[in-house]
């Protein structure tokens, strides 16, 4: 096909030939054709480094290493930047979900942000950085990312809204992993529903043979007026709170070992008291709630360990143990120990098989309801 001359009807028959020497498109037509569309069609791996770089992706990198992924996803994440649905399609890469949560703007701070991620986070490294990352480029500019929670979340004390000296006492629960970095909060829950054997409550001294039961209750000894009785006969109920008496006030500890039977540590219990099913009750187990009473039949234990508690170690069993004491006088409220800083103490009891990774940004919360 004769290409149209773009020279003028005057032009020389000289003119004509240079202007036809000088064409390049005859020679190039196949090359031309075959790069239209390369940049995003078939393109070819080696060309990926100079679009990411030209479409200016390449602080994404570390979150999305499969390069054609990031070329199809960070010019969609370019186009939102600076917004919230910036963030979501950033954290949807690594497989996170998360809500914003900015800080009140009558706070001098309030240019804050923290993120409720829909869960707790799978590992520390890499992880927390990779979230961090993604918050740290989604935003505006002129919003900070400060920290990370989910499933443990206490706040600072706020007492006042005016500038009068400091509104706020403490500061928000959390760990950073580096100083100056994000602050993270989380926290894992693990209910056990446990009714003691006679070798536990003998290892603990509170075993009370069981006695003469009596006549038992029958529907013709219960009257209208006794129908908040009680379906239990009095030796029976006696017996089980005496047990109960008896592991209340006396020091316990939860005992965490590894894989290969070495002691993790011990925490104290934060919550020790005799319970009853209760609908509103403050203690909660496997859903069911429990409010403390005088004289109980069900004990209540609460372990909640610290940030950093065993960090990267894996915990395998745990178990309670009694009347152990801190050996240094000057620790009596240690919260944490390892063995070498208790003395004392019985046999451990309860124990029970768990798989945990304690971590630095993880307070793990361990909740049992003991039976007799």
């Amino acid at each position: 096909m004769t290409r149209p001359s773009l020279l003028p009807n005057n032009a020389t028959p000289f003119e004509d030939a240079l202007s036809l020497a000088g064409d390049m498109i005859p020679r190039t037509r196949n090359e031309i054709d075959s790069m239209r569309g390369i940049k995003l069609v078939n393109t070819p791996p080696s060309l990926l480094p100079f679009l990411i770089y030209e479409y200016g992706l390449q602080e994404l990198t570390p979150y999305v290493p499969n390069l054609y992924a990031l070329i199809r996803e960070g010019i969609a994440w370019q186009r939102v930047r600076g917004t919230p649905a910036a963030m979501a399609l950033g954290l949807s890469w690594i497989n996170y979900e998360a809500a914003i949560e900015e800080a009140p703007v009558r706070r001098r701070r309030w240019h804050l942000f923290q993120l409720h991620l829909d869960r707790v986070r799978d590992e520390e490294t890499p992880d927390l950085e990779r979230i961090e990352g993604i918050a740290g480029l989604s935003p505006c500019l002129r919003s900070v990312f400060y920290r990370g929670f989910h499933g443990y979340d206490v706040r600072a004390h706020e007492y006042g809204y005016s500038t009068w000296s400091r509104s706020i006492y403490s500061a928000d629960s959390g760990a950073r992993l580096r100083p100056g970095g994000t602050k993270w909060s989380f926290g894992r829950s693990y209910d056990f529903d446990l009714a003691l054997s006679q070798a536990d409550l003998v290892t603990l001294g509170v075993w009370v043979e069981p006695g003469e039961e009596g006549d038992a209750l029958g529907w013709a000894d219960i009257t209208w007026a006794d129908a908040g009785s009680s379906w239990t006969s009095s030796a029976a109920q006696a017996r089980r709170r005496a047990m109960c008496a008896g592991m209340l006030d006396r020091p316990v500890w939860l005992e965490l070992k590894d894989g290969d039977g070495l002691v993790i540590g011990y925490r104290r219990a934060r919550a020790a008291c005799g319970v009853v099913a209760n609908f509103s009750g403050p203690y909660s187990v496997n859903g069911l709630h429990y409010a403390p009473i005088e004289l109980a039949e069900i004990v209540y234990l609460e372990f909640l360990t610290g940030f950093g508690d065993g960090a990267d170690r894996v915990a395998t069993s745990a178990r309670l143990v009694f009347d152990a004491e801190p050996i240094d006088p000057a620790k009596p409220g240690l919260p944490w120990a390892s063995a070498a800083e208790l003395a004392g103490g019985s046999p451990g009891v309860a124990q029970q098989a768990i798989e945990i990774k304690l971590g630095k940004t993880v307070r793990e919360r361990f909740r049992f309801i003991l039976r007799f």
